[in-house]
């Protein structure tokens, strides 16, 4: 899949070019784009990234049972991956599926007052229990909630520079007319992203064959993987009760 460029790629640049950062959680749904969208920011801006996934690797979940020490931390992920290397000041920690560690919210008090190594984390909304996260890691850390493309998103998936953009923005700031030809192509492109949505993979395919042929059935799928998402985390939430 093509990456498309997000909004949030100029929001981590800046975070990580601001020297009082803390922890970076990335928030938002399934199938946004969070993942995708911080290892290219990583891949681009580290000499040297550790990710680790907590649901697809488990084994990594006990890695804060020693304590909440950096070092400690540190040197449990290199005795389940030896081969991997910390450098102070050049190394991104990237933890995805926060959800599924909430340890992980608790170290982020000690990579902030460390400093030698920037961490960012990245979960689902619908698995956070974000009251925990929050209490657990409360003044040590940012965060940004990343949402599918928006409209403008849309349009540089299918080309359009930032200068055409910018004409629309004068355009209504200024309340200076379109032309018909504006008008029309704008609609249709509004059309498409009203049926297509904003899930990056549906729009990936559809620009790439630029007709809207399978789009329908991704749609369906993301809708089932969603139900199966609530259906596992309900259970967390608790019943509900009267206020």
């Amino acid at each position: 899949m093509e990456l498309l460029k997000r909004k949030i790629d100029k929001y981590l640049i800046e975070w990580k070019n601001n020297p009082e950062k803390k922890p970076l959680i990335v928030k938002g749904a399934r199938q946004i784009g969070k993942t995708e969208s911080i290892r290219n920011f990583a891949k681009n801006n580290y000499n040297n990234v550790i990710e680790i996934n907590f649901i697809l690797q488990k084994q990594f979940k006990d890695i804060f049972d020693d304590g909440f020490d950096v070092d400690t931390i540190i040197k449990n992920i290199s005795l389940r991956k030896p081969n991997l290397e910390f450098i102070p000041g050049d190394t991104l920690i990237f933890f995805d599926e926060l959800q599924d560690c909430i340890n992980c919210a608790t170290s982020l008090k000690s990579f902030n007052q460390d400093g030698r190594y920037d961490v960012i984390c990245s979960g689902s909304l619908m698995g956070i229990n974000y009251n925990e996260i929050e209490s657990n890691s409360v003044g040590n850390k940012e965060d940004f909630e990343m949402y599918s493309l928006d409209f403008e998103e849309f349009l540089w998936a299918k080309g359009y520079k930032e200068e055409q953009i910018e004409n629309l923005y004068e355009h209504m700031k200024n309340l200076k007319p379109f032309s018909a030809t504006e008008l029309s192509v704008m609609f249709e492109n509004f059309k498409e992203y009203m049926i297509i949505g904003g899930m990056p993979a549906i729009v990936n395919s559809f620009v790439k064959n630029n007709n809207y042929s399978g789009t329908l059935k991704m749609q369906n799928q993301i809708l089932q993987d969603y139900e199966e998402d609530i259906t596992k985390y309900a259970g967390r939430i608790g019943p509900w009760k009267d206020s």
